[in-house]
C-alpha cells in the first residue's frame, strides 16, 4: 500500500498590498523647499560678500555692518578676513550654490523613485558638507553651523530609510 498524499486547501489568492510612497513624496517635497531656502541664502551670502567693498560706500549700511559683525566675530577666531579672505567666503558659497543645484536633481529623480537619485543626492550632500572645511579647515563650523550639517546628515539618514522604495 501506498502512502496517500494529504490534499492540501487552495492557496488563498494573496492580494496585492498597496505600498505607500507618500513618506518619499513628502520628503521630496520637504527636501526641495529646504533647498530652496539654502540656494536663496548661500547665493545671498554669494553676493553680500562677493560685494563687500561696494558696500563701504551704500547709501544704507545695514547690510555693510551686519557683515562687517559677522567678520570681527571670525577675525576673533583666526578666520582670514582680509579682501582675499572675503573673496574665499563668497567662492565657498558659490560652491555651495552649485552642489545645492544637484543635489535637487537627486532629489527630482527620487521623487520619480530612481536610484541613482539617491546615490547623486548623497554625493552632493557630503560634498555640501566637505566643501566649508576644504576652504577653512577646522574653522568651517564657524562659518556654516553646525545645526547646518546636522540638518544635512538628518536629511540623508531620512532617504536612506526611504531607500527601498527606489528602484531602478
Amino acid at each position: 500500500m501506498g502512502r496517500r498524499k494529504k490534499k492540501r486547501p487552495p492557496k488563498a489568492q494573496e492580494e496585492p498590498v498597496e505600498v505607500s510612497y507618500l513618506p518619499l513624496k513628502v520628503l521630496c517635497f520637504m527636501s526641495l523647499a529646504g533647498f530652496i531656502i539654502s540656494m536663496v541664502a548661500d547665493t545671498g551670502n554669494y553676493i553680500s560678500f562677493g560685494s563687500f567693498d561696494e558696500m563701504k560706500s551704500a547709501p544704507d549700511q545695514t547690510q555693510f555692518e551686519i557683515l562687517e559683525t559677522q567678520l570681527e566675530q571670525w577675525k576673533e577666531i583666526g578666520l582670514d578676513v582680509s579682501k582675499r579672505g572675503v573673496e574665499k567666503i563668497s567662492v565657498m558659497y558659490a560652491v555651495r550654490t552649485f552642489i545645492d543645484i544637484f543635489a535637487m536633481v537627486g532629489v527630482v529623480f527620487m521623487y520619480f523613485r530612481l536610484k541613482i537619485g539617491y546615490i547623486i543626492y548623497t554625493i552632493f550632500q557630503f560634498t555640501y558638507i566637505a566643501v566649508p572645511y576644504f576652504f577653512f579647515g577646522g574653522l568651517a563650523t564657524f562659518v556654516v553651523p553646525f545645526s547646518s550639517i546636522a540638518i544635512t546628515l538628518i536629511y540623508v539618514a531620512l532617504f536612506t530609510a526611504q531607500r527601498k522604495h527606489l528602484i531602478r
